[in-house]
């Protein structure tokens, strides 16, 4: 018979030797079995419950994983008090901020990369013909990411990967509970790509390192998508300012330790004319992390959007975009001018925690036949801004 640990709770007091419970013997199993009434276990298995939203957060997760769609159909009689009640159950289940756009089949990738949790294939067609796409933004801490680059703020970020997967996950399920088809698409499973989507959804706008900035959050966002039939009304695409501000910042491609991200005027890119990352040198990149961190995040927290959410950041940003496109040069430099005086050129938090310190220290490298003691990425000197005498992007190798 197991023995209590001495201690001595104040609300309960421990008389004698106690036996361990069997786990079967606590209500739920026996509701399950339907010792508790046929009522009760209907109400946990079934749909018994009238209330879409009930259901999703009553039943198991193992439960839902197995529902499919409810042959019983919520009718949608106004889709803008819909798309309004989605992006409240979006917020309620996690999400930081969220849009509704069409969904463009432009942005549905065409075949798989991983192994599909229904038997598909790497290689294998994919076919998404939904409507809608409803892009979610969940947003990291800010003093964990300016940590960068460590472990510190590379597990801010996984962590935000993790987070965004359960999220999308009851939001999906919320919505085939009201008898429409839903699918997920977020960390390790998506079948779009997420930032155009998120740019038509109103989230924000495409930076020049390639990733989305939003007003208040910056590009500290994990985006993903559940994708739906579900009726609903879109947002527009918005105009923040982010064009102005990347055209004369160019803090991110000076701070980019493997010249990833171009200093010079946009080029066409699969028909698109955007700012052309150097994906593969940023992706190789994570290689001088020597074990030191697993993500790179210096662009994210050198954007001057990064900043904590507050009232003067708020501000700034509502009179940018008040202000007509040809005068905005004449803010955007005074306030790019304030930014460096204050945060500088490479904001940089030194930080302890978990038993983390992120404190810069030389790092040996291991690659055979390299002796040199490289300099932690955060301390490494600004690249040069080119003169604009041309239109090519200065890219290198790692």
């Amino acid at each position: 018979m197991p023995t209590a640990v001495n201690c001595n709770p104040r609300t309960y007091r421990i008389l004698g030797p106690q036996r361990q419970i069997d786990e079967r013997e606590t209500p739920h199993p026996r509701a399950d079995r339907g010792e508790l009434g046929e009522r009760i276990r209907a109400a946990r298995k079934n749909r018994h419950q009238r209330d879409a939203l009930r259901r999703t957060i009553a039943a198991d997760s193992s439960i839902l994983k197995g529902r499919g769609v409810n042959p019983v159909q919520v009718r949608v009689d106004d889709p803008a008090a819909m798309a309004q009640n989605i992006k409240e159950a979006a917020r309620f289940f996690g999400a930081n901020v969220v849009g509704i756009t069409e969904l463009d089949q432009a942005y549905v990738y065409s075949h798989r990369a991983k192994q599909g949790a229904n038997g598909e294939s790497p290689g294998d067609p994919i076919q998404l013909t939904h409507k809608y796409a409803i892009c979610l933004g969940y947003a990291g801490d800010y003093d964990r990411y300016l940590a960068c680059n460590s472990e510190i703020s590379s597990a801010e970020y996984e962590i935000g990967h993790k987070n965004e997967m359960m999220s999308t996950f009851m939001l999906a399920t919320y919505i085939r509970e009201m008898g429409y088809p839903a699918q997920t698409h977020s960390h390790g499973g998506y079948q779009v790509n997420p930032i155009p989507l998120a740019v038509n959804a109103g989230l924000g706008e495409l930076g020049r390192h390639g990733m989305l900035i939003h007003e208040e959050y910056g590009s500290r966002l994990h985006l993903a998508v559940v994708t739906t039939d579900l009726p609903l009304t879109v947002d527009e695409p918005v105009d923040m300012g982010v064009e102005d501000v990347c055209k004369v910042c160019m803090k991110c491609a000076q701070t980019c330790p493997t010249y990833s991200i171009p200093f010079g005027d946009k080029e066409i890119v699969n028909g698109v004319e955007k700012w052309a990352i150097d994906v593969d040198s940023c992706y190789k990149g994570r290689v001088t992390g020597q074990n030191e961190f697993t993500v790179c995040l210096i662009c994210t927290t050198s954007c001057c959007y990064h900043k904590r959410l507050s009232w003067w950041h708020t501000l700034a940003g509502w009179a940018l975009k008040k202000i007509p496109i040809s005068l905005r040069p004449f803010y955007i430099k005074p306030l790019l001018w304030m930014d460096d005086l204050i945060w500088g050129k490479k904001p940089w938090l030194h930080m302890q925690w978990m038993g983390y310190d992120n404190a810069p220290k030389p790092v040996t490298c291991d690659i055979p036949g390299c002796i040199a003691k490289h300099t932690p990425l955060e301390h490494k000197p600004l690249h040069k801004i080119p003169k604009p005498t041309s239109r090519t992007s200065q890219k290198g190798g790692n």
